[in-house]
């Protein structure tokens, strides 16, 4: 599995946190701004996205998912954070909290759907166990997570993009 790291802001219910979970099974590593080197980090403020030709930097660096409240969060955040600042292409999210939203995904979502579209569809299912809910996630996801794995440049993914929501929701 690549290495996922996760910057923990302390914004919600730790008990709830679904990065902490990563970290308590093992599956993550907390790690401060500074102490990240290389990776894929997980911004949502980025302009340029995620997609499988980035599995290179994934496998050599990891993902890093700064985990933060979205009522926060700010791009001031991940300033400092080295490595290749790169978004989600549009998914819906399954958690209790934001269930049905696009684009507003928990941690395990976004770590999980990254993962997939970078080809380590095996570590994918690893996190689809930590909660109940993540195998909705893969439900309501399933098919535009394969679509844009299977994207080999920006320019087929957008399409993608464009193809199912007409208008980028993000």
């Amino acid at each position: 599995m690549p290495r996922i790291l996760v910057i923990y802001k302390r914004e919600d219910d730790p008990r709830k946190n679904t990065s902490i979970k990563m970290v308590r099974k093992g599956l993550a590593e907390r790690v401060r701004p500074g102490s990240v080197r290389r990776g894929v980090v997980l911004d949502p403020f980025s302009k340029d996205v995620l997609g499988a030709w980035l599995r290179g930097e994934v496998e050599a660096g990891g993902v890093v998912v700064v985990d933060a409240s979205w009522k926060k969060l700010h791009p001031d955040v991940f300033r400092g954070i080295r490595g290749i600042h790169v978004k989600l292409p549009p998914l819906l999210a399954a958690n209790p909290v934001n269930y049905g939203k696009p684009c507003v995904l928990s941690s395990v979502e976004a770590v999980a759907a990254a993962l997939y579209i970078t080809g380590f569809k095996e570590d994918y299912v690893k996190l689809l166990g930590l909660f109940k809910w993540m195998h909705t996630f893969h439900e309501l996801n399933k098919e535009l997570l394969e679509e844009y794995s299977r994207a080999s440049t920006p320019a087929e993914l957008g399409k993608v993009v464009v193809e199912y929501w007409g208008v980028n929701p993000c």
